[in-house]
């Protein structure tokens, strides 16, 4: 056992805090099904996608924590051998959700991430994360064929109003009203989140301060908090 002695683990806390969600079941969901791949900037911004969709009533299916199969099961679409793994790792997230048969697979390009603090002085996303969904698009069959249906707006993640004003206009059989209403909702549970984050991390300092152990700082990208990527 690699924790015997249940030292906290931030990764670990990530992972459970930010994918833990409920999925509405198929009878409360009168807008069906929408597939969400669990790649990339998904480990940064998925509560806000879970609570979005399900706030409009649609099943939200998730595709499952990476593994050497899921890598196997998208690889005839890699169209390049130097990608970074990471990419590599969603044509077989969007061909597992392709199998559940979902009414459609939601992955947008986020060429802008929030800004986390007001000095920043950008906050854009790497070329790779911000175009990933068009790889996908152009490259997996069944959805280049037709035969499975991919949503993949390109917006900013900057604020609730610039997200509403990309999103009303990809899902136009939807009242703007609803999808403001959902990107409000969503928004503040992408906000819960982040701040039990930093309230966990709190909590690990204070621990470290208590115990008299020292601390890891592992610095990465959102989605190094997959076990597949981060080994």
């Amino acid at each position: 056992q690699k924790n015997a002695n249940n030292v906290p683990n931030l990764f670990e806390y990530k992972l459970e805090r930010f994918f833990h969600y409920s999925a509405l079941e198929p009878d409360q969901a009168p807008r069906g099904t929408v597939g969400i791949p669990r790649v990339l900037n998904m480990y940064e911004n998925y509560p806000f996608w879970h609570t979005f969709f399900t706030k409009l009533g649609y099943r939200v299916v998730l595709s499952p924590i990476s593994n050497r199969k899921i890598y196997e099961l998208g690889i005839e679409s890699i169209p390049s051998e130097s990608e970074c793994y990471p990419a590599k790792l969603a044509h077989g997230h969007v061909s597992w959700l392709i199998k559940q048969g979902v009414d459609f697979i939601f992955y947008p390009s986020l060429f802008y991430e929030r800004n986390e603090f007001e000095e920043a002085n950008n906050h854009y996303n790497c070329p790779i994360v911000t175009s990933y969904s068009e790889n996908i698009k152009n490259n997996v069959e069944e959805i280049s064929n037709g035969d499975a249906i991919l949503r993949n707006p390109f917006m900013s993640f900057k604020s609730p109003e610039t997200i509403s004003y990309a999103l009303i206009k990809e899902f136009k059989e939807i009242p703007a009203a609803e999808i403001e209403a959902a990107c409000k909702e969503a928004w503040e549970e992408l906000d819960s989140a982040h701040k039990d984050m930093q309230k966990k991390g709190e909590e690990v300092l204070k621990y470290l301060e208590e115990t008299g152990k020292r601390g890891i700082v592992l610095a990465g990208r959102p989605y190094h908090i997959d076990p597949e990527i981060n080994h």
